[in-house]
C-alpha cells in the first residue's frame, strides 16, 4: 500500500463502523450522494448531489418522466434536453459504483487493523421508511409547484423525523 493511500485511511478511518456495500449502493441509488454520505465521505457526497441536481434540471428529466407517468408520450420526448439528459447515465451509475466500492474499502481497511465485525449492521429503517412515505404523500399532494420537489422536501422531513424516532426506539429498549 502506498503512502497517500495510507495518509487517506489515516484520516477517513477514525470512526470504527462496518459500512453494508449494499446498503451505500441502494442508498446512493435513491438519490446520488447519499451513499457518499452514508460512508462519511461528505466532499463526494455532496458534489455527486449537486451535479445530479445540475444534469436533471438542465436536462429536464423530471418533466420528461412526469409526463411518461401521464402517458403524454409525445412530450415527454420533446420536454428533456439530450444534450443534457445523457450525462445522467453515467453521474448516476458512478455514484453507486463509488458507494458500493467505498464501502467495500472502508471494511478491508477496519479488518486489517484488527477491528471486530458486529454481530448485526442497522440500515436506518425509520429514515428509510420516513423518506418512503414522505415522497410517496410529497408527490400526491404536491404542495410546491413539482411533483418531484414535493416528493423530495416531504421525504427528507419525515426521513428526519423517522431517523429520530427509530432513535428513541432503540435507546428506550436499549438496542442502541
Amino acid at each position: 500500500m502506498n503512502t497517500y493511500f495510507k495518509n487517506i485511511n489515516q484520516k477517513n478511518f477514525k470512526v470504527n463502523v462496518y459500512k453494508s456495500p449494499w446498503a451505500a449502493a441502494i442508498w446512493s441509488a435513491c438519490l446520488p450522494g447519499f451513499g457518499q454520505f452514508y460512508n462519511r465521505d461528505y466532499i463526494v457526497g455532496i458534489t455527486l448531489g449537486l451535479w445530479e441536481i445540475l444534469v436533471n434540471l438542465m436536462s429536464g428529466l423530471n418533466w420528461s418522466i412526469y409526463y411518461s407517468f401521464i402517458g403524454d408520450l409525445q412530450t415527454s420526448y420533446q420536454v428533456i434536453d439530450w444534450g443534457w439528459g445523457l450525462y445522467y447515465p453515467s453521474v448516476y451509475a458512478f455514484n453507486i459504483w463509488h458507494a458500493y466500492d467505498r464501502a467495500k474499502v472502508i471494511n478491508l481497511e477496519l479488518e486489517n487493523r484488527g477491528v471486530p465485525k458486529p454481530e448485526k449492521y442497522t440500515h436506518s429503517l425509520g429514515f428509510f421508511t420516513g423518506l418512503f412515505l414522505g415522497m410517496f404523500f410529497g408527490i400526491h399532494w404536491r404542495f410546491l409547484q413539482s411533483p418531484v420537489f414535493s416528493g423530495v422536501v416531504l421525504g427528507l422531513v419525515l426521513g428526519i423525523a423517522g431517523h429520530f424516532v427509530e432513535k428513541i426506539y432503540l435507546k428506550n429498549n436499549k438496542m442502541g
